[in-house]
């Protein structure tokens, strides 16, 4: 036999045998690999507000399940669905994608977490629409706090902040119908509305023991989320959220602002609802290069980790204040609270709202979604925000009396302090504020005031 052919023999009955074998190893180590990656990266996939960010859809999940359904009893549900379409009255409201997407809502709200929701194709329509930064409504960002539905923030120059709507306030009712154990998107759905409509919010607000009814006239919202202003030789930057055009009209403002010299920065972060968290990360280098902003920690290995800003800062040594307040939320208090770790700025104004947990976009196969948590945020310092907020190192409470004069009392503070360079030294080296110091402070102010009526009674007696 030649050479060749037996060559060729050889190469068959040994060598593709082989080969297949190592190609089959191959494909099912990348595949292995695959299904041992989370599902998305984190960076790409933040959302925070519904009407300030646009998280990124991510692929339909893999089938992964860690429950087995041969195990889970779901005897009532169809007992009770059975129950249903023989008892109940009106037959024609019976609706079984209906039903299914209620059953859903409620598998969700078992969980206890107000951001983790269920929208249904519907709901995640109009959700994707907000997301892209112009929309009709009111222009408010909403969340669920001690279970009642609550306006994080009135959005600047919108209808919402123009009728009077306060971040804190309590939405009781939308249209005289109850709020309580509603949704966000149904919150939401509810809200919107065709531009030149109106729509009655009525709110419970600090201070008051009685609700009062906003009125609010729908209108198209378009969201600037940064400028600038001079106030003298002092440069104010306002972030009205971190969306998605933040880092072209930052990088602009930032651009003619350097031309001004400006002797002292200061960032309004105040009614600031969040966006993108590498928005966030990507400013905070004009102010704290090649450091770790924010970090992460989630379920997988892809979502535990550190964000570290960039090496380029237009204000690296310039003297810097953050204000704040309690519409300020989720990105703005991650970028608060890192300057605050480092000791980069004084951060001055109110508590923040304590929003620390990252949400992702779930496409489910009906058009459907879920917005599901996470991650929790951490700052440099590994301080969680959520529920908790930022304490600023000086509290100013603005009275209803200065908002109704216009009058800034935090601006001007602001300003008064970037012209005592000492006395921010002493704050920054100070210890870092916290919350529960807060609420020391203010259980001894009380007691204080108390103390100080009885001798003062005492005395009239």
């Amino acid at each position: 036999m030649p050479h060749y052919q037996r060559n060729i023999r050889i190469f068959s009955y040994f060598l593709l045998p082989i080969l297949g074998f190592l190609l089959g190893w191959s494909l099912s180590q990348k595949n292995a690999a695959q299904l041992a990656q989370p599902q998305a990266n984190p960076q790409e996939n933040i959302s925070n507000g519904e009407a300030t960010s646009q998280p990124i859809k991510i692929a339909k999940p893999k089938k992964f399940k860690k429950t087995d359904p041969s195990s889970v009893d779901l005897d009532i549900f169809w007992e009770t669905w059975s129950a249903m379409e023989s008892s109940f009255l009106y037959k024609e409201k019976l609706n079984a994608r209906d039903q299914v997407h209620g059953a859903t809502k409620g598998l969700i709200k078992s969980l206890g977490d107000p951001y983790t929701t269920y929208m249904t194709p519907e709901d995640t329509s109009d959700f994707e629409e907000t997301m892209s930064g112009e929309f009709e409504g009111i222009g408010a960002e909403i969340g669920i706090r001690d279970e009642r539905l609550t306006v994080v923030t009135p959005l600047k120059g919108t209808p919402a902040e123009l009728a009077g709507l306060k971040s804190g306030d309590q939405v009781w009712q939308i249209d005289g119908e109850s709020t309580l154990g509603i949704s966000i998107e149904e919150a939401v759905k509810k809200i919107r509305g065709p531009k030149g409509e109106s729509v009655t919010l009525t709110v419970l607000r600090k201070k008051n023991k009685k609700p009062l009814d906003v009125v609010i006239v729908r209108d198209t919202i378009l969201i600037k989320n940064a400028e600038y202003e001079m106030k003298g030789d002092i440069g104010v930057i306002t972030i009205s959220s971190f969306g998605d055009n933040v880092l072209k009209e930052f990088t602009s403002a930032v651009s003619e602002l350097v031309l001004k010299n400006p002797k002292g920065i200061i960032i309004d972060l105040r009614n600031n609802p969040g966006g993108h968290l590498l928005h966030t990360v990507k400013i905070a280098k004009d102010f704290l290069p090649k450091k770790t902003i924010v970090r992460t920690r989630g379920l997988s290995i892809g979502q535990n980790g550190d964000y570290i800003s960039g090496r380029d800062a237009a204000f690296e040594n310039i003297p810097l204040i953050i204000l704040v307040n309690g519409g300020s939320a989720s990105a703005s208090e991650i970028f608060a609270g890192a300057m605050q770790d480092y000791r980069r700025a004084v951060v001055i104004g109110e508590k923040t709202f304590g929003k620390g947990s990252v949400q992702q976009v779930v496409p489910l196969s009906d058009g459907s979604s879920l917005k599901v948590t996470i991650m929790e945020w951490l700052t440099p310092n590994e301080r969680s925000i959520h529920d908790v907020g930022i304490q600023p190192h000086e509290v100013i409470e603005p009275t209803e009396e200065e908002i109704e004069a216009e009058i800034d009392r935090i601006m001007e503070r602001a300003i008064e302090l970037l012209g005592e360079p000492n006395t921010m030294a002493k704050i920054l080296e100070g210890p870092i504020p916290t919350v529960d110091e807060l609420l020391e402070a203010a259980k001894d102010k009380e007691a204080s005031e108390l103390d100080e009526l009885k001798v003062t009674s005492g005395d009239t007696e």
